[in-house]
This record gives C-alpha cells, sequence and structure tokens, in this order.
C-alpha cells in the first residue's frame, strides 16, 4: 500500500465514511438480488424485475440535485445519520410484513422508490465529504478506495443475500438488510467531520451555480453525457442477472447470488488497481474505456450458455465499472472548484438518474424479446451512442491536466495538502 492510501487510512473521518458506504452498499446490492429474485419467482415477469431498480434508482433524476443543494444547508452528518434510521425501520417493517404473509410486489416498488431516496441523498454528500477530506490531488485515490468498497459490497450483498434468502426466506432478507442500515447510521453518528460550513444561500441560488459551472467547463459537460450513455445503455444488464440466471443457466437462487457476486470480484480487482496506480492524466482514459468494455463485455455475457463464460463475462464487467465509476467521481470534483463541487455532484446525481429509462427500456424489450437478445441489443444500441459521444467530445480519449481550484477545506478546518 502506497503512501497516499495508508496517509488516507489514518484519517478516521475517512475511515469511517468508508465503512458507512460498505455497509450501505452491502445492503442495497442484498436487497436489490433478493427482491430480484422475488419478484421473478411471483411475477415470471422480467418487466417487473426491471422495474424494481427503475423505481430504485428515479429519486436521483428527480431529487439528486436538491439532495446536494438541501445537504449544503444543513449538518451533513446528521442529514446521513436520519436517511439511514429511516431505511433501518422500513426494512424491519417489510421483514414483518413478509414474516405473516406474502408480499405483493407492488409494495415492494413502493419499497423501491422509497429507498431511492437515500442513494440520492448519500451520493452527492458522502462522495463529497470524501473529496474534501482526501484533497483534490489524492480525489482518484479517495474515490478508487470508495469504489473498492462498493465492488466488495457487490461481492458480499449477493452471496449474504441468496444465502440468506435460501434459509429464511424473504423476511430474513430485509432484517438482514436492516442491520447492516443500523451499523452504518451508528458509523456516520460517530464520524466527527462535518466537511464545509453549510452554504447560506437558497437551495435555489446553490442549484443555479450548479448549472452555471456545468456549462463553464466542456470537460464536465462531457463527463455528464458519458454517464447518461452508461446508465440507459450499460448498467440496465444487472437487472438481468436473475433472470438469465434462473431462465438461461437453470441456477438456483444461491447459485444466482454467487454468479452475481463475480461481476463484484472484477469490480474489486480493478479498484484495487485504480488505488495503487491512478495517474491524473490518464482519468478520461479509463472512464471512457470502461464505458467501451462494458458494452462489449455484455453482448457476451448474454449470449453464453456456460456459467463459466458467463461468469468470466460478468468479471470482466465488473472490472470496467470500476474503472467508469471511480474516474467518474473524480473528473467531477478535479474540475469543479469548492464552492460548487457538491452541487456539481448533485448535477452528477440527476444524469446518473437517468438509469431507470435503460431499466424501463431493457424491461421491455426483455418482455418482447427474452432477456439474452434484449441485453444484446440494448449493448448494441450503446455502442452507436458511444462512438457519438465520443466525435462529439474528442477531449474524452486526452489526457486530465491538473486543474486550478480554490483550497480545499478539510472536514477538520485545515486545508487540504
Amino acid at each position: 500500500m502506497g503512501e497516499t492510501e495508508r496517509s488516507l487510512w489514518r484519517d478516521r473521518s475517512f475511515a469511517r465514511l468508508w465503512v458507512v458506504g460498505a455497509l450501505t452498499s452491502t445492503a442495497r446490492w442484498l436487497e436489490l438480488l433478493v427482491v430480484g429474485i422475488y419478484v421473478f419467482e411471483v411475477t415470471a415477469s422480467p418487466l417487473w424485475v426491471a422495474s424494481m431498480l427503475t423505481l430504485r434508482m428515479t429519486p436521483m433524476a428527480i431529487f439528486g440535485i436538491f439532495g446536494g443543494a438541501l445537504a449544503a444547508r444543513f449538518d451533513r452528518r446528521r442529514v446521513l445519520v436520519t436517511a439511514l434510521l429511516a431505511l433501518t425501520a422500513l426494512s424491519f417493517v417489510v421483514a414483518a410484513i413478509a414474516y405473516v404473509s406474502e408480499v405483493p410486489p407492488w409494495l415492494l416498488a413502493l419499497v423501491a422508490f422509497l429507498a431511492g431516496f437515500h442513494w440520492a441523498i448519500d451520493f452527492p454528500v458522502r462522495r463529497t465529504l470524501l473529496g474534501e477530506i482526501a484533497g483534490i490531488e489524492r480525489a482518484g485515490k479517495a474515490m478508487s478506495l470508495d469504489t473498492m468498497a462498493s465492488s466488495g459490497t457487490r461481492v458480499l450483498g449477493p452471496l449474504v443475500g441468496g444465502g440468506v434468502y435460501a434459509a429464511v426466506d424473504l423476511e430474513g432478507a430485509f432484517v438482514a438488510t436492516g442491520l447492516f442500515y443500523l451499523a452504518a447510521a451508528w458509523a456516520m453518528a460517530s464520524v466527527s467531520a462535518r466537511g464545509s460550513e453549510p452554504s447560506r444561500g437558497s437551495v435555489g441560488d446553490s442549484i443555479r451555480a450548479g448549472w452555471v459551472a456545468l456549462r463553464r467547463r466542456s470537460v464536465l459537460v462531457a463527463t455528464m453525457a458519458a454517464t447518461i450513455l452508461y446508465n440507459i445503455w450499460a448498467f440496465p444488464v444487472i437487472s438481468m442477472i436473475p433472470v438469465i440466471g434462473k431462465d438461461s443457466l437453470g441456477l438456483a437462487p444461491f447459485e444466482v447470488g454467487v454468479l452475481a457476486s463475480i461481476e463484484g470480484v472484477g469490480s474489486i480487482v480493478g479498484a484495487i488497481l485504480l488505488s495503487l496506480f491512478t495517474p491524473l492524466a490518464m482519468a478520461r482514459r479509463i472512464f471512457i474505456g470502461g464505458i467501451a468494455g462494458y458494452l462489449v463485455l455484455t453482448i457476451v455475457f448474454a449470449n453464453v450458455d456456460s456459467t463459466l463464460v458467463a461468469g468470466l463475462a460478468l468479471l470482466g464487467l465488473g472490472f470496467t465499472a470500476a474503472g467508469f465509476a471511480a474516474m467518474q467521481s473524480a473528473l467531477v470534483l478535479v474540475n469543479t472548484d469548492s464552492s460548487t463541487r457538491q452541487q456539481m455532484m448533485g448535477v452528477l446525481s440527476v444524469c446518473i438518474g437517468s438509469a431507470p429509462i435503460g431499466f424501463a427500456h431493457m424491461g421491455v424489450m426483455a418482455d418482447w424479446l427474452g432477456a439474452p437478445l434484449a441485453c444484446t441489443v440494448v449493448a448494441i444500441e450503446g455502442l452507436l451512442v458511444f462512438a457519438i459521444v465520443i466525435w462529439r467530445f474528442p477531449s474524452l480519449l486526452g489526457e486530465q491536466a491538473a486543474v486550478e481550484v480554490e483550497p480545499v477545506v478539510r472536514a477538520d478546518g485545515a486545508a487540504a495538502r
């Protein structure tokens, strides 16, 4: 481990925020897998499965920028703790309902939508705090370490979810989810860092400042456009993993969880390499290369009848996703000044929130064509759009130069070095 990584881990606030991200991400991936399996068993509809993820991400599209702006006006630690406690209560309520009766899919759809509000708040708030603690020159390292956490939980979450669901059904899975959220709330409450001082301007002023900052830097516009591309045509393939696992490969629920976790293994490997070797100059190329690789490997995953080959394809999907995810936030943090950084992360949340369009598209295509052919068609569409984005923003293939920004205030009040 390099000196940069060691110095980040020595900061207690960074380490605790990292743990919060790991716990919430574990709960999220556990829930997504379990709900996908349960809904497919009850409805036999790929469209219903895709709809769960669509509803989970819709709040990011609608409220993402408001989440960042609102959090800028309040104690961000309390905002995140409150949201996590609300998710804890929601998970235990669903577990209680599942214990006494069958849970209707519409109720899980409502739960998915409500849980999405935490996602809309967590992304701009917690990642901005991590960036403020690390400082701009270490933003790529910080985001890679955070991606490592989310990647690892994409292994742990599905494994726990598949095992718990096989053992004690839906109620046990939601009890486990609630416990992860509760642990995250406790960890967040112990974080002493609050980041920069709350904004005194109105929420409207904060949002307008973010849009103005976006228009001033073409690389930010390019990053947002590429993010929308990824979330509409690439990311939605994960909603079809339970469907392809059960239908095409004939796997049991726990085996589907193992299959889904392989993508997380690839992402862990990618995130570890990025945390060790992340030259700022390569950030744009890693970011855009992750998108291209993900789309190509989606076609491979969708068209094999071997569990081994499907697993290898998912390993590659995770590896490319790690490059995209880490560099996505790093590019925004590096190319934005400190006064609008959180607002810009809110804009990024809105772009990530375009995923419901992709999940809806994938779900309709899967109902019409079947999951394997739907994944193939959607990925080919994505490659065509990818070519347009590269043509429009050729700078994405160039080097990321160091950007002069205002000094970043660390969570403990000192200037970041």
